[in-house]
């Protein structure tokens, strides 16, 4: 028995990725597939253990059908096991022709190269760093409407520490995220789930549920620390950055819903977030209908919106960059299981089911559309903490780059690619439990979101009206 990993090859382009050769040298697995256009395949990897295992070694040869262009992929274990992506005949957007991606390796888990092709021809990998993605791919998305865009998002956004709430609370079952708001934004999340709650006086995210008569969770980031975070974030970079309010409480008062004055004090409160798209008298105007370009051409844009519950009203706060759910209507439908197969299958039958971008107004199924990526804690859960609730998040992102993909059309993709734990694929809660481990940073799934523009939503003609 070798020492096993995968990987996932991903090919958002028109061409076929076709294997031109391979060879190996004490690999117990070395064996590649042709990878058709618009098409996924995870790809097991297995170096020898016997021998001298620091001369396994293993090539394979990719040639992109239609053009000149080629890469390889070389496995070698100088010290470590690793996977390498040789450019040499070719280049992306962030990495120039010859250079060579370490991409790692991970035992039983997998490591990917994605690399999808715009509009312009342009090559976009997940090699480099792409923070600005939607502005790098204005000529592409700048005329396409929110609802033909997709974009990673993060579920529980606010919850990217654990401060006490109820008995029980631990950051194990009610931090969500690894990183705060800022760092979410800067590995390319762009649709917030944000759940602003009172607690001690003070807005602050929380994380709350009720069982049976009794409330449980605990709170995470400041309110405006997360006000803070943002305004460094479009200080720097000319974003689209939606922002869903939902969930609200007042945990002072025996969890209660918010009243209007509460509502107006959270709206003045989140005032202090610049950039705020505003409009005077938006009515019911669905924004999910406007280009990109209406939002960030020459700046960035905060797109606020609000849950709200029966009696609580915008006002005159609609006139200020705030609107309701009637201004940006979702699909919102999450699995309610920590089970991953019945999570992934529940959610791509959703997409399926409620997903169909076609110029035939009749037959259309267009609704901005949340995959609901996240796997949710049963109560035999709870208090086992190797099943945390960041540990539930990456342990179906692989699935996510290979599987989910692969279920996607050009009709049918989601716009949002709803994530716990967005930025990592490493389990961060481990013995002996204390605070969350330290894990590296990973930018793959805003190169998934471009594979997704690119990829599918670019080969619809009625998106890009070719």
């Amino acid at each position: 028995m070798g020492y096993v990993g995968y990987l996932t090859l991903l090919n958002g382009s028109p061409f076929d990725w076709t294997l031109s050769g391979q060879h190996a040298y004490q690999m117990d697995t070395w064996s590649w597939p042709t990878i058709g256009a618009g098409k996924a395949a995870k790809v097991k990897v297995e170096f020898g253990t016997k021998g001298h295992t620091s001369d396994d070694a293993g090539e394979a040869y990719y040639k992109i059908g239609g053009t000149s262009n080629t890469f390889n992929i070389h496995a070698r274990k100088p010290s470590d096991y690793r996977l390498t992506i040789n450019m040499d005949g070719m280049s992306t957007k962030t990495s120039p022709k010859g250079s060579a991606i370490d991409l790692g390796f991970r035992k039983d888990a997998a490591v990917n190269w994605i690399m999808s092709t715009d509009e312009a021809g342009q090559f976009w990998s997940n090699s480099g760093t792409t923070t600005d993605w939607m502005q790098q791919s204005m000529g592409s998305l700048g005329n396409r409407t929110l609802k033909q865009i997709c974009m990673p998002g993060s579920h529980d956004a606010g919850m990217s520490t654990f401060r006490p709430g109820t008995i029980g609370a631990h950051f194990a079952n009610t931090q969500a995220q690894y990183f705060d708001m800022y760092q979410q934004l800067m590995v390319g999340s762009r649709y917030f789930d944000l759940r602003p709650v009172i607690s001690n006086g003070q807005w602050v995210s929380g994380h709350y549920s009720e069982v049976g008569d009794v409330w449980l969770g605990g709170n995470g980031q400041a309110i405006a620390d997360i006000v803070k975070q943002i305004n460094q974030f479009t200080s720097q970079y000319k974003e689209l950055i939606i922002i869903n309010l939902s969930h609200t409480l007042d945990t002072d008062n025996d969890y209660k819903e918010l009243s209007q004055d509460q509502w107006n004090k959270l709206f003045d409160t989140l005032k202090g977030i610049n950039s705020r798209f505003t409009i005077t008298n938006p009515g019911k105007t669905d924004f999910s209908n406007k280009v990109l370009g209406d939002f960030i051409t020459d700046r960035s844009s905060v797109f606020i919106f609000a849950q709200l519950p029966g009696g609580i009203s915008l006002g005159d706060y609609a006139n200020q960059g705030f609107f309701n759910q009637d201004n940006f209507p979702i699909y919102d439908s999450y699995s309610n299981s920590n089970k991953a197969a019945d999570m992934q299958r529940d959610q791509l039958q959703k997409l399926k089911d409620n997903r169909n971008l076609v110029a035939d107004a009749g037959k259309r199924k267009d609704k901005f559309h949340i995959l609901s990526w996240t796997l949710t804690q049963q109560p035999e859960d709870v208090l086992n903490f190797d099943k945390a609730i960041m540990n539930l998040g990456v342990s179906v992102f692989d699935d996510l780059i290979s599987n989910a993909y692969n279920s996607f059309t050009p009709e049918s993709f989601p716009n949002v690619l709803y994530v716990d734990s967005i930025g990592i694929r490493d389990k961060p809660v481990i013995f002996p439990f204390e605070k969350p481990a330290s894990v590296a940073q990973n930018l793959d799934i805003s190169a998934l979101a471009m594979a997704v523009n690119n990829g599918m939503a670019g080969r619809n003609g009625y998106i890009t009206r070719k």
